[in-house]
């Protein structure tokens, strides 16, 4: 049994039960996505997108305890095989009562939660035994993630709304963890491409959600000419975030320097909150069933959702005068996005979808060809 560091393994890539354990959350997404998708009334009010969020941090956090583990340790034995499907199967679960876990399926979307934590806790417990030089770094954990599991499963006897404040409760203990054990973690740095390529695996499952938005407006819509244009803007808008995005992921953050991975990880927590939410004002935008007021803001507060914090993590990246230009541009499309939003009622759900689409294409060119991207690579060569 090896349940040593992994962090530094070279050419190390996802393996295939990692890819088999990300399939199962393309299903959980689908399911959260279908909140914003599929709101109750006429509108999509701020606590029906309160629910959305609450539901989906527990998401999110139960499949980043298995890939941060999984970044560190990994051992690929059978045991953490038959431990990874059991965690498989929580998710299922949590999918299957997701959509009523504020009503009659609450005790049990918050037992299946509990299941995968618990599994987590196993994984680390066997880190703890066999290894004692890492007792630091899994004890950690275990206290931690061990204190706000206990707590969903408390949550079990009581009723709400003290259940969901105990929900609440259970996930800042877990998500301050990390923090607090950062002086440790940092020691332990993630694995500098490993990290990466699971953020990156999970967004492209998040942006099939996002296509299968633009599928599932048209196939409901009259094919209308203004479905069919919003349906393209659509796709040119998800074709945009992908191209920037990975071209980044892949020039800027492949190999940088982790250390804990805080920043990266809690960061991709915005990003595929913003993606899920873009996803749902396109398709609202094809087939309009709320006030384009939503619309508007689920479009261009989802992107900015997702924008504003790899803005902080490539500004961070970039020295220099690149670095006072990069912050400019971003602040100038930010706020064309906040005007796109308020003015939506006026300009028309469909027409600022393409809106947002046009202008965004022209920032990611120009931000590939004269922008973000060659200050990368100027600063890369300069550095060897």
């Amino acid at each position: 049994m090896n349940l040593g560091l992994k962090v530094a393994d070279k050419g190390r890539h996802a393996t295939w039960l990692e890819l088999f354990y990300d399939l199962i959350y393309v299903v959980v997404i689908a399911k959260l996505a279908h909140i914003l998708v599929a709101p109750y009334g006429d509108a999509l009010t701020l606590a029906g997108f309160g629910k959305f969020f609450a539901l989906f941090l527990p998401v999110w956090w139960a499949w980043t305890g298995h890939t941060m583990f999984a970044n560190r340790f990994d051992p690929d034995d059978a045991t953490h095989r038959v431990l990874t499907l059991l965690q498989m199967f929580g998710a299922v679960l949590m999918a299957i009562f997701i959509t009523k876990a504020f009503d009659k399926y609450a005790v049990p979307f918050a037992l299946s939660y509990v299941f995968v934590r618990g599994v987590l806790l196993i994984m680390y417990a066997r880190v703890y035994v066999s290894n004692p030089e890492l007792k630091s770094v899994s004890g950690r954990f275990l206290c931690g993630f061990s204190l706000g599991a206990g707590l969903w499963l408390i949550s079990v006897f009581v009723p709400p709304p003290y259940r969901y404040a105990l929900w609440a409760l259970g996930l800042l203990v877990d998500f301050a963890t990390p923090w607090i054990s950062n002086r440790i973690l940092s020691k332990v740095s993630v694995h500098a491409s490993h990290l990466p390529e699971r953020l990156g695996l999970l967004t492209i499952i998040v942006m099939g959600e996002a296509v299968l938005s633009v599928t599932t407006g048209l196939s409901d819509a009259t094919w209308s000419l203004s479905a069919v244009i919003a349906a393209v803007s659509g796709f040119l808008l998800i074709a945009s975030v992908w191209w920037l995005y990975f071209d980044a992921l892949e020039q800027s953050l492949m190999g940088g320097e982790y250390k804990s991975g805080q920043l990266a990880i809690y960061g991709h927590l915005f990003v595929y909150l913003g993606l899920v939410t873009m996803a749902a004002g396109i398709q609202h935008a094809i087939l309009p069933k709320i006030p384009a007021r939503e619309i508007g803001w689920l479009i261009s507060g989802g992107l900015l959702m997702f924008l504003i914090p790899l803005q902080f993590i490539h500004g961070l990246r970039i020295t220099g005068r690149g670095r006072h230009y990069f912050i400019s541009r971003n602040i100038i499309l930010d706020a064309i996005l906040v005007a796109l939003a308020v003015y939506t009622p006026a300009i028309g759900a469909s027409q600022t979808l393409v809106l947002i689409a046009v202008i965004y294409t022209i920032y990611v060119i120009i931000e590939t060809r004269y922008g973000l991207m060659p200050v990368i690579h100027k600063q890369q060569e300069t550095e060897q």
